[in-house]
């Protein structure tokens, strides 16, 4: 039998936006770059939804990970927490595209944990960080991450929750 993480089951008024590149140097091999690519707009208003919305985008390039790109299908859960490093967790279902010889996978679904620790402009704060796994509907992990945003910038909204 395959892991689970164990996610919340109750949505938490929240919102993350933007793009960032990771580059994890123990990750690069012949045949990967050691990046990921976190992207999207997750959120959820319980004012104006009754459910979390919007999509993540995971494109993968890491050794000892499934090659190409996670696409959200659907959010399933959101919660954040923190008002100085504003962190935000988000699970869901996803599709993927696959890079190269990758075969494909069905059932995949992800979890991903993003930290707002500077504005975009600061050169100087410590870097977003960024960590996902994704499962196939075996309960097979294909893929893995964690490391700070080279580039781009992750924005969680503080929860007032």
């Amino acid at each position: 039998m395959g892991i689970q993480i164990a996610n919340l089951h109750i949505p938490s008024r929240s919102n993350v936006t933007g793009e960032a590149k990771v580059f994890v140097a123990a990750r690069k091999d012949a045949a990967h770059s050691g990046v990921f690519v976190v992207a999207g707009n997750p959120s959820f208003d319980p004012a104006a939804n009754d459910y979390p919305t919007g999509n993540v985008r995971l494109v993968v390039d890491l050794s000892d990970a499934s090659k190409g790109t996670f696409a959200s299908t659907s959010i399933d859960q959101i919660n954040s927490f923190g008002k100085h490093t504003p962190t935000a967790v988000v699970t869901g279902k996803c599709n993927f595209d696959p890079t190269g010889h990758e075969l494909p996978l069905k059932g995949c679904r992800f979890w991903l944990l993003v930290t707002n620790n500077k504005a975009a402009n600061d050169p100087n704060g410590t870097p977003d960080v960024a960590s996902f796994v994704v499962f196939d509907r075996t309960g097979v992990r294909v893929a893995y991450g964690t490391g700070p945003a080279a580039s781009g910038d992750l924005t969680v909204s503080p929860s007032t929750d």
